[in-house]
C-alpha cells in the first residue's frame, strides 16, 4: 500500500459476454457476490482495504469466496494497525454503510456498529436484513428472553453483527456478557454526535473510550459525513483517547441540492408556503418535540382548509414516541411519495430514504455539522432537491443572549443573513474544506440564482404595501389592513411588530400628518 492506495490480488475471470479474459480484483468481486454491485468508489475502496490490512496485522482471518496467495503488499505491521484506527468523513450518501458491511462479511469475528438513536438502529437493521446479514440489536428495555436469545445467537455464530447505542454498552449485564464474545471491528457511526450531544444531554459520548477499552477490538472506524477541526479535536479525544489515527475526508458537497435561506417572524406560515411551493416527499426538522406536533396539526388544518388532499399525509416524529408509534410512521414515511414528516432530528440522521425532495430546517440547528447531516437527508437518490433554512429575529435575540462571537447559532445566521456569498461554498468553508469551488451553479442556491433577500418574508409584504400606499395610513391603520391581506396570514401583532421592526431598521419612517395623524412611507 503506498500513499492510501490498494494494490489488488488480481483474479483471472472468463466474461461470459464477450469471451474475453479481464482483470478483477477479490473486493470488486467480494462486493458484486455479496451485495450485487459491480464496483465500489474510490473512498469506500480505500475505507475498506484499510480495514482490511489492519485485520490482517491482527492475525484475523480474510474470508475470500476462493483461495488466494498474499492479497496486500508488505507493510510494517504498526502501519497496518495504525490504519484499524480511522476517522471517516464522506458525505451523505457516499455508501459509508458498505465501508463496514463488507469488512463485517469478510473478517471473521463480530462487528459491533454503535448508533445514536432508535430509529437509525431500526433502519440499519432492516438495510442489513436485506443485504443477507443476521443482526441482533442490544437496547433498553427488553426483556431477559431477548437478551437470552441474542447472546446465543451471538455465541453459536448465527449473528455476527451487533446494532447498539452507547448507553446500553455501558450497562454491567451487557458487559458481563460481552467479555465472553470477542469483538473483531467497532464502528461508531454519527460520530459527530460525540461532540455536539456528549457534553450536552448524552453524557454516555464521552464514555465511548472507556467502551472500546473494555472491548480492545483491534479495528476501531468512526464515521461522520461532516466534522469541522474541533469537532475532529473532539471524536479524538472521547473515542481514540488522543492517540494518532488515520484520518480519510472526503468532499462535503452534494451538488444535486440546491440551498436557499428565507427569513420570517411567523415560521409555521413559511413552512406551509414552503411546502405550498416545494416537492415531497418532504421533512420539516423542528427544535422541540411540542414543535413537531403544534407544526404538524397546523398544517394539517391549513391544508385541508386549502382543499389539499396531501393533508392526510402529515405526521410527526421524535424521540418521546413510543416503539410502536416510531415503528409505524418510519414504515409509512419510507414507501409514501406524498408524505410530509415533522421531527426532530430523532429521524433525520442516517435513516435511508432515498426519494426525499424537500428538507426544510424550522428552526436553527445547533451546528454546520448538523445543518449539512439533515439537509443532506434530500436527494440520496441523486435526484434534484432542495433544504431550506429558515432564520429570523429570535434567533438573533439568541446569539445576542449568548454573548459569545463562537455560539454555534452565529456561523448558521451569518450564513443565512449573507446574500453575496455562494450558499454551498459558504457551508464548505464553515468546515475548512476547500472543495467545490467548481460546482455548477445552475440550481446551486438563492444567491447563485439571484433570488435571495435578507429581508424577512413578511417584511416584503409590508415594503409592497407601503409601497402602493406611501403616506396613506398611520402603523395601527396597516396592521389591521395587513393582517385583512390573503397574501400572509398574521395577526394584526405580528403586522404591527414588522412595521416597527422596519421603522427601527430605517426601512420606513414616520411622516407628521395632519391633527398628530402620523403616516409610514417608504425611506
Amino acid at each position: 500500500m503506498q500513499n492510501g492506495t490498494f494494490t489488488p490480488y488480481i483474479v483471472m475471470e472468463n466474461n461470459e459476454k464477450n469471451g474475453l479474459l479481464y482483470d478483477e480484483d477479490p473486493l470488486t468481486k467480494a462486493v458484486k457476490n455479496l451485495f450485487g454491485l459491480s464496483y465500489l468508489f474510490p473512498y469506500q475502496r480505500l475505507v475498506i482495504t484499510n480495514i482490511l490490512e489492519a485485520a490482517q496485522a491482527a492475525g484475523l482471518p480474510i474470508k475470500w469466496n476462493e483461495k488466494t496467495t498474499e492479497t496486500f503488499e508488505a507493510l510494517e505491521k504498526s502501519d497496518r494497525e495504525l490504519l484499524g484506527k480511522q476517522i471517516v468523513i464522506l458525505p451523505t450518501g457516499a455508501g459509508k454503510s458498505l465501508c463496514f458491511q463488507l469488512p463485517a462479511m469478510l473478517i471473521k469475528g463480530i462487528t459491533l456498529v454503535i448508533y445514536p438513536i432508535l430509529s437509525l438502529m431500526a433502519d440499519q437493521k432492516r438495510r442489513l436484513e436485506k443485504t443477507g446479514f443476521n443482526p441482533v440489536v442490544l437496547r433498553g428495555g427488553q426483556s431477559k428472553e431477548e437478551r437470552e436469545e441474542i447472546w446465543r445467537k451471538l455465541k453459536n455464530g448465527q449473528s455476527g453483527f451487533i446494532i447498539a447505542n452507547p448507553e446500553i454498552m455501558l450497562t454491567k449485564q451487557v458487559q458481563t456478557q460481552m467479555e465472553k464474545i470477542k469483538v473483531s471491528h467497532v464502528v461508531i457511526d454519527e460520530a459527530h454526535c460525540v461532540s455536539e450531544w456528549g457534553e450536552s444531554f448524552r453524557p454516555s459520548y464521552l464514555e465511548i473510550g472507556s467502551i472500546l477499552s473494555f472491548l480492545d477490538p483491534p479495528l476501531v472506524t468512526a464515521f461522520t459525513a461532516t466534522a469541522s477541526a474541533p469537532v475532529l479535536e473532539k471524536i479524538g479525544k472521547y473515542i481514540f483517547n488522543g492517540i494518532q489515527v488515520n484520518q480519510i475526508v472526503g468532499n462535503p458537497d452534494r451538488p444535486n441540492i440546491s440551498y436557499s435561506t428565507k427569513g420570517c417572524i411567523n415560521r409555521n406560515l413559511a413552512v406551509r408556503d414552503l411546502l405550498t411551493e416545494n416537492s415531497r416527499p418532504a421533512i420539516v426538522f423542528c427544535s422541540s418535540r411540542p414543535g413537531t406536533e403544534r407544526l404538524a396539526r397546523y398544517l394539517r388544518n391549513e391544508f385541508e382548509e386549502m382543499g389539499l388532499e396531501w393533508y392526510r399525509e402529515i405526521r410527526f416524529y421524535h424521540a418521546g414516541l413510543s416503539k410502536e408509534e416510531k415503528t409505524q410512521i418510519e414504515k409509512w414515511f419510507f414507501n409514501n411519495k406524498e408524505a410530509v414528516l415533522c421531527s426532530t432530528c430523532a429521524y433525520g440522521m442516517g435513516v435511508d430514504k432515498a426519494d426525499i425532495r424537500t428538507v426544510i430546517h424550522r428552526d436553527c440547528p445547533p451546528s454546520v455539522e448538523a445543518y449539512l447531516q439533515e439537509s443532506g437527508r434530500a436527494g440520496r437518490d441523486g435526484e434534484q432537491s432542495k433544504a431550506v433554512l429558515l432564520f429570523g429575529p429570535d434567533d438573533e435575540r439568541e446569539v445576542e443572549r449568548c454573548k459569545t462571537d463562537n455560539s454555534r447559532i452565529t456561523a448558521l445566521l451569518n450564513y443565512a443573513k449573507n446574500i453575496k456569498n455562494c450558499r454551498r461554498h459558504s457551508l464548505l468553508e464553515l468546515l475548512n474544506f476547500d472543495g467545490g469551488k467548481e460546482v455548477p451553479q445552475e440550481n446551486c442556491c438563492d444567491v447563485c440564482m439571484q433570488k435571495a433577500s435578507v429581508l424577512l418574508r413578511e417584511e416584503e409584504s409590508v415594503m409592497e404595501f407601503f409601497r402602493k400606499n406611501k403616506r396613506c395610513f398611520s402603523q395601527y391603520e396597516a396592521a389591521i389592513l395587513l393582517a385583512e391581506s390573503t397574501t400572509v396570514r398574521w395577526s394584526q401583532e405580528e403586522a404591527g411588530y414588522v412595521i416597527n421592526h422596519l421603522i427601527k431598521k430605517r426601512d420606513l419612517k414616520v411622516i407628521k400628518g395632519f391633527l398628530w395623524k402620523n403616516k409610514i412611507t417608504i425611506k
